[in-house]
């Protein structure tokens, strides 16, 4: 009965809804008691100091850090519980853009948006147009051959924006999108996001880019620890 009260609660397509979800190494947790909601259609910024757990928590939303304990459900999804060979029932309908841009080095920049498509959304029709489409978007069609090592940061950070936005997800998440741009760059990726929002997508996204707070209104939760504090 506990199991199936949350989820008639959180099974809204496009909403994100945790409950008292904590996650932690060893004996060092990362936060505690988490409740967080994100209404379908939203668009809300994680803001918070380095190493507070913006990047865990949505590493938990994409279905890559299991809580120890909570609900965590994403698009209507139970990822609190589902196994890793079960994450691709989520990452289906949600784009998440790593910190990191965890590009394939062998693959060029059109085949790393473009292999996304092909293996889980088969039922696209035409998947090289989608990369080609993502790739001129974020101004990179002119790179459609090169490699990541070949890529300035910033290059390899656009690529990431779109592989993420390429199957136009039903959520978004975005670790740090607009760190490693300019700030012409970082408007023009945050103004793509805003587009899908306006879309219908849900957008989450972790920044503490006072450029882009200050010019693109959006719902901001802080995250405070030592036990994590959601204040909208």
């Amino acid at each position: 009965m506990e199991e199936r009260r949350p989820e008639a609660i959180a099974a809204r397509p496009g909403s994100i809804q945790l409950r008292d979800v904590a996650v932690g190494y060893a004996r060092n947790p990362v936060f505690t008691q988490l409740d967080f909601n994100v209404e379908p259609g939203e668009f809300v910024y994680l803001v918070g100091p380095s190493g507070v757990g913006k990047t865990t928590l949505l590493k938990v939303l994409y279905g890559m850090v299991r809580p120890q304990q909570g609900h965590a459900f994403v698009d209507g999804v139970a990822v609190h519980r589902l196994h890793r060979w079960q994450t691709a029932k989520v990452r289906r309908r949600v784009g998440c853009i790593f910190q990191n841009y965890e590009l394939l080095p062998h693959l060029t920049a059109f085949q790393n948006v473009l292999l996304p498509l092909q293996l889980g959304h088969p039922r696209v029709n035409d998947p090289g147009g989608y990369a080609m489409d993502a790739l001129e978007l974020v101004g990179l069609q002119h790179k459609l051959g090169e490699l990541p090592g070949n890529l300035s940061g910033g290059e390899q950070q656009r690529v990431a924006v779109a592989r993420a936005i390429a199957h136009q997800p039903r959520i978004l998440l975005a670790d740090e999108p607009t760190g490693n741009v300019d700030s012409e760059t970082s408007a023009r990726i945050v103004e793509l996001f805003a587009e899908l929002n306006d879309m219908g997508s849900t957008v989450v996204m972790a920044t503490h880019d006072e450029f882009v707070l200050s010019r693109f209104a959006a719902r901001a939760v802080w995250l405070k620890q030592p036990r994590l504090e959601v204040a909208s």
